[in-house]
């Protein structure tokens, strides 16, 4: 069976200086949720670069040290790109933080929420305020005389934020376009927030995990958390994969159920073959329809390292391949979920 050592037993390479990177510039939101990380490690650079595959490039390479991604919204959920680079590099996950989003709608001074025609952010934060985008913006309301509200796609809040403020009139044909961005990212580009607060839920979230390369400097150094965080839990990933039979998932889930451990998550991906296929599986093995099953759960309190070898063997027998990504201390906000209203809400250009 082909299986991968836990990180305890690998080898450890030389990597980088001490930096660490994220996804757009300062003033987005993955440059905040980095902020939360390196809050009391000053020796660390933050710096931004322009995409996902960019940050876990830089950081596998050992030009970084760290890198800071977002993996899943609370309203809007995975960022299935993110699980797909975890496994194209060979990284472990150092702690996970829940950081609090809100999301202004933000344009060129003068521009209202009836003259909008187009939003443009990252797919991900389009979803998560879809509510407010199809009743409190006249043309993307069901119906609407008009062009209807049209959404664009970005990279991050703040190439959104650039996009609009740079944009020519030409660029954007049918009127007046509009960035779902943070307040910092909209003073950097010169742009009005026209109002704020604006996701579907009222209080969202994202979690955005910290990563490092198995084997380099990074992997015998304690992961940065900030350290006024109260109460985090500890949490380990994987990823496996099971033969497509009856009863595969039951076996593999009985492993933690059995041991009274709570599984937080489980997302499946396709399983690739070729050049992207799982590194050390078996040639001939994915099919069409075949998937990767990842997996958070909570460490125990107490748990020992001779539990978690029992357990990491249990999972191989029931599994075809395995990844351990670590374990790491995470802490997510667990409230209930409220929808947003936007009663008290006044469209801040007409005040």
């Amino acid at each position: 069976m082909a299986a991968e050592e836990p990180p305890s037993k690998r080898p450890r390479a030389d990597s980088g200086g001490r930096l660490a990177v994220f996804i757009g510039e300062e003033g987005s939101l993955a440059s905040v949720a980095a902020g939360r990380f390196f809050k009391h490690s000053p020796e660390i650079q933050l710096k931004g670069v322009s995409s996902l595959d960019d940050a876990f490039k830089a950081v596998s390479a050992g030009e970084a040290l760290y890198g800071v991604v977002p993996i899943e919204n609370s309203a809007s959920g995975t960022l299935h790109s993110t699980y797909d680079l975890l496994l194209q590099h060979d990284v472990l996950v150092g702690g996970e933080l829940g950081v609090r989003e809100i999301y202004c709608l933000c344009a060129r001074p003068g521009v209202g929420l009836s003259d909008i025609k187009y939003v443009v952010s990252h797919p991900n934060i389009l979803a998560a305020c879809s509510s407010f985008l199809e009743t409190r913006i006249p043309a993307g309301v069901h119906g609407a005389s008009g062009p209807s509200l049209e959404r664009l796609p970005s990279i991050s809040t703040t190439e959104a934020a650039k996009r609009v403020s740079a944009s020519a009139e030409s660029d954007f044909s049918l009127g007046p376009a509009a960035a779902i961005a943070t307040k910092e990212g909209a003073a950097k580009h010169g742009l009005t927030v026209v109002a704020q607060d604006i996701g579907n839920d009222s209080f969202l979230e994202t979690r955005y995990i910290l990563f490092h390369s198995r084997d380099g400097k990074a992997a015998g150094l304690a992961p940065p958390f900030p350290q006024d965080v109260v109460s985090p839990i500890r949490k380990r990933s994987a990823c496996f994969a099971l033969k497509n039979e009856p009863a595969s998932i039951f076996r593999l889930l009985s492993c933690w159920a059995l041991r009274n451990i709570d599984v937080l998550k489980v997302e499946t991906r396709p399983l690739a073959s070729g050049l992207r296929a799982p590194p050390g599986l078996q040639t001939g093995i994915a099919r069409l329809w075949d998937y990767l099953f990842y997996v958070d759960y909570a460490v125990p309190s107490g748990h020992t390292e001779a539990a978690d070898a029992r357990l990491w063997e249990a999972l191989s027998e029931f599994s075809l391949w395995q990844r351990d990504f670590g374990s790491y201390p995470s802490q997510v906000t667990r409230v209930e979920k409220q929808a947003q209203t936007w009663s008290d809400m006044v469209d801040i250009m007409a005040k």
